[in-house]
This record gives structure tokens, C-alpha cells and sequence, in this order.
């Protein structure tokens, strides 16, 4: 029995199954297997813990972390799209087991083959408690309601701690000159956005992240006032109940001195709460609700995303932006 799960962090299209060889070649030396491209993403200390969670466990567990742009941008089905590139590895592999495959930070899609496990269920629960920039938290979770033990916690404590203290004494200086030479707290590369994830060569000032949050806040604030969220007989409320507990939350705390992990939290409630603000208008207007997903990236005006698109900037690295109906055709036009 197979049991299928197409979460969606970030809506994408594919247009031909790409090669799972690859991946199946990576797992035949490890039940882990990390894209070379991805590495940002799940970092090798990260994916060496996650192997030391599943190997050799029983039934088998495998991990996969490919690039979203396997889910390319031909106007294909973005379910259909992963579940033909699950099934390609399911079907190479030909064993049971649970599969669980990230698409860079895009989908992640889990398989349960000749194992009665509630893969759906378990990777709603945990996507709801980590955001689509973590996959190894989702991943974590899922392990965890799998009832898999954590890493081993390795040698006796006290070795760990009489290492430390020689390494402490030992490396004083130069925890010293570290010190004096680390980077101010407000530089580095932007985490705060409010529709979009950045890569280093976006860089900004935390004062400048902080502003940013700031005004998303506020512009929530403003379409929320504009919204018609009548109710005409249509129960709605719960979704709009949602949107201003979002919008509440975020504005209690936005004002603050905030770190790049507490506006990471801010962009999650904003988004979240407008999510449900358009679930609200599609209730009224008798559509269906929108799909979970980020604004477009060139304007957070323009409204929900309809699809990701590999972008790159004058003199930047190309990316994934998610982008309205409007700008996907502009972008087909220009060729970018």
C-alpha cells in the first residue's frame, strides 16, 4: 500500500521527470542523499545526523534533497510533477519503506511503500510547526513521530567535559582575537523579507531588516482595513478571526529590537495571515481558496504568487522567486 503526501511550501511546475540515477546511486553509500547544490539548504553536519537517525533502521527510511528547479517552469501539474519523481525512485529502488524527498525549499513530498504510516498526517503536523526554510526541522519531526531515537549522544559526559576545558584553555587567545575581529551584529546577509528568501549575495543591515518588517506589517494592516470580508451569510469568520489574530501578533511585537530569528517569526505570522485573509474574500466570492503562498516578489501588491520562476539578478546568483500571473508573462517575454 502506498500512501501519498504533496505538501506545498512553494507552488512549482515541472515539465519532464528529471533523472533519478543520482539519488539512487547516493543511497546505495547512505539513506541520506544531499543534491551538491542544496548543501546550503542541509548542511553536512545536518544530513550526518539524519543518517545516523535512519541507518540501518527497519523498515528503511530514505532522504532526499534535490533542487527545486527539477520541478521546472513548462506549465506542468506541480503534484503530478513530484509524484512522478517519487514514483521514478520508489520504482529504482524496489523496496519498502517510507521516502521522504525535499524539493529544495520549495515541496516536500513523502511515500510510504509496504509500511502502514501516516505520512500525510505526519508531514501536515510538522510543516506547521516549521517554516518551508527549515527542511531539517521537518525532517527532525517527522523522525521524531516515527518514533525514531535521536543521534546517539556519544562518549560519557565527562569526557566531553574534561575536552572542553582543555580546549577552553587551550584556544583562549584565540577566542580572544575572534572576539575583536566578528562582524557587527546588523551586517551580513538579509533573512528578513517579506515575501521571498535571499541568497548571500543580498546583503543589508539588521536596522534595515528590522524597517522591512515593519512596513509589512503595516501594509497588512492596510489590505486587511481594505479587505470586503462581508460575511453575507457565509461563514467566514474563522478565516477572518485568523487573519487579525496573525496581524495582532505580529504588530505586538514587530516594534521591538528584534534578531533575524524573531523577524524570520514576524514574515511567517504576515504570510500566514494572509493566507487566511484571501481564504476569507474566496469564501465570498465563491472561489476556491487560494493555495498557501508567498506574495509575488517583485510587488506584494501584486497579490498571492502563482509560481515560482528561476530568476537572476544584474550581477546576482540565480534563484527561485515566487511571481504573480503578471510578471511569470513578463519574465516568459524577456527570457529571464
Amino acid at each position: 500500500m502506498r500512501l501519498l503526501a504533496a505538501l506545498m511550501l512553494l507552488t512549482t511546475t515541472m515539465t519532464g521527470a528529471a533523472d533519478p540515477a543520482p539519488v539512487i546511486d547516493g543511497w546505495k553509500k547512505s539513506p541520506v542523499y544531499v543534491d551538491s547544490t542544496q548543501r546550503s539548504l542541509v548542511p553536512d553536519r545536518d544530513a550526518d545526523e539524519l543518517r545516523s537517525r535512519i541507518d540501518g533502521r527497519v523498515p528503511a527510511i530514505r532522504i532526499a534533497v534535490v533542487p527545486a528547479a527539477v520541478l521546472n517552469n513548462g506549465g506542468g501539474d506541480n503534484g503530478a510533477a513530484a509524484k512522478a519523481y517519487v514514483d521514478a525512485l520508489v520504482d529504482k529502488q524496489a523496496a519498502d519503506g517510507v521516502y521522504l524527498v525535499v524539493f529544495g525549499g520549495a515541496l516536500i513530498w513523502g511515500s510510504a511503500v509496504g509500511v502502514d504510516t501516516p505520512i500525510a498526517n505526519i508531514l501536515t503536523e510538522e510543516l506547521a510547526r516549521h517554516s518551508r526554510s527549515d527542511p531539517v526541522g521537518t525532517l527532525n519531526g517527522v523522525l521524531d513521530q516515527l518514533d525514531v531515537p535521536k543521534a546517539s549522544a556519544g562518549p560519557p559526559g565527562w569526557i566531553w567535559l574534561v575536552g572542553a576545558l582543555v580546549v577552553m584553555l587551550a584556544g583562549l587567545g584565540l577566542v580572544r582575537r575572534w572576539w575583536k575581529a566578528r562582524p557587527a551584529k546588523d551586517s551580513g546577509p538579509a533573512l528578513y523579507r517579506p515575501s521571498y528568501d535571499v541568497l548571500p549575495d543580498e546583503a543589508d543591515t539588521l536596522t534595515e531588516r528590522q524597517a522591512l518588517a515593519r512596513e509589512d506589517v503595516t501594509r497588512f494592516g492596510e489590505e486587511l482595513d481594505a479587505a470586503d470580508v462581508r460575511l453575507d451569510g457565509v461563514d467566514n469568520a474563522a478565516d477572518v478571526q485568523a487573519a487579525l489574530d496573525a496581524y495582532a501578533d505580529a504588530g505586538r511585537v514587530v516594534n521591538g529590537d528584534l534578531d533575524d530569528d524573531e523577524l524570520l517569526d514576524v514574515r511567517a505570522r504576515v504570510e500566514y495571515g494572509r493566507w487566511r485573509l484571501a481564504c476569507a474574500q474566496a469564501l465570498v466570492a465563491g472561489t476556491p481558496a487560494p493555495p498557501r503562498r508567498a506574495r509575488c516578489f517583485f510587488d506584494p501588491a501584486h497579490g498571492v504568487s502563482v509560481t515560482d520562476w528561476m530568476f537572476t539578478p544584474g550581477g546576482g546568483q540565480p534563484r527561485e522567486i515566487p511571481v504573480c500571473k503578471s510578471c511569470q508573462a513578463r519574465l516568459a517575454r524577456s527570457g529571464r
